[in-house]
């Protein structure tokens, strides 16, 4: 909290946007192999923008069933697809990593592949949340 207003729903719009933008960047990178490294920074930095965002979520459960009467399976959900999000796209910097020192195209298809299921899992993710606010 940061003068009574809660920071996650703050937070959670950079690691959305630099995510999603880092898939976008890993499908822009088969055919512009130059975009690689920018893909990976986007990832890195979106990873410790989700982390950040995450983390947040904690103190905001109270806050959360208090003024938007959410339930406490309705957090739990929300919370559990936005840690899902995160592994996947921390399994998707790992291989873009590999990829990046070995230079193999499947590792980039790979990783593509995990970030696209990330993204899903995170727009999931948002939906729950934003349920539980405007629902």
């Amino acid at each position: 909290m940061l003068f009574g207003v809660p920071l996650h729903p703050l937070l959670v719009h950079a690691p959305i946007g630099l995510l999603l933008f880092a898939t976008l960047l890993l499908f822009f990178s088969l055919k512009w192999v130059q975009l690689k490294l920018f893909a990976l920074i986007t990832l890195f930095t979106g990873l410790l923008a989700g982390v950040a965002a995450y983390l947040s979520g904690d103190e905001t459960k109270d806050y959360a069933r208090s003024t938007f009467n959410a339930t406490r399976a309705a957090i739990e959900d929300h919370e559990h697809f936005a840690l899902y999000s995160l592994i996947a796209f921390g399994i998707s910097f790992v291989l873009l990593i590999f990829n990046y020192r070995s230079n193999k195209k499947m590792l980039l298809i790979f990783s593509l592949i995990v970030a696209v299921i990330g993204s899903g899992l995170l727009a999931y993710a948002g939906h729950l949340g934003g349920q539980m606010v405007y629902k």
